[in-house]
């Protein structure tokens, strides 16, 4: 069975990004679940990985041990967040050549392209490939602070992909 590990990046006590990974690890069940808000991630200041506390490395191998990963984030100024790039700069080397997922909370549906920015770094640093469908998400598709039927379906067709 595929190891999938869930990265949750938003620091958003009321994430719709976050709500998003729950629902995918509903699905996988068997899934590992990173969620930064637990966590304590430093700055990324070009140190070699074995120069980061023991958690930190933990994590890395975590990552890297994953078969694919799913990204769950928010889009902030049509782009990833800082504290995701942060992420992607100390980890990219965990997630060299694995295939990835995302699911994404936009501020309108005007913000799906942001994604491409993810891709372009996956590609680019990690030699890692995108799945689709993307799961890009408003506020229009969640009811009672829940992911809508279609946007379930939607996880589950990316999930299918990884």
């Amino acid at each position: 069975m595929k190891k999938v590990v869930l990265i949750s990046t938003s620091l958003s006590t009321t994430s719709k990004s976050a709500l998003l990974i729950q629902s995918a690890a509903e699905q996988l069940k068997t899934a590992e679940v990173i969620d930064l808000r637990q966590l304590s991630i430093p700055f990324c200041d070009g140190r070699k990985i074995e120069d980061y506390s023991k958690e930190i490395q933990l994590l890395f191998k975590t990552i890297e041990e994953a078969d694919s990963l799913v990204f769950g984030f928010p889009i902030y100024c049509y782009s990833i967040s800082g504290v995701m790039k942060n992420f992607i700069d100390i980890f990219s080397h965990a997630m060299n050549g694995k295939r990835f997922g995302i699911c994404a909370a936009a501020g309108s549906k005007l913000s799906y392209l942001a994604i491409a920015d993810l891709h372009k770094i996956m590609h680019f640093q990690s030699n890692a490939i995108g799945v689709h469908p993307a799961v890009v998400a408003d506020y229009t598709d969640f009811e009672n602070d829940k992911p809508s039927f279609n946007i379930k379906e939607r996880i589950q067709r990316m999930l299918a992909e990884l």
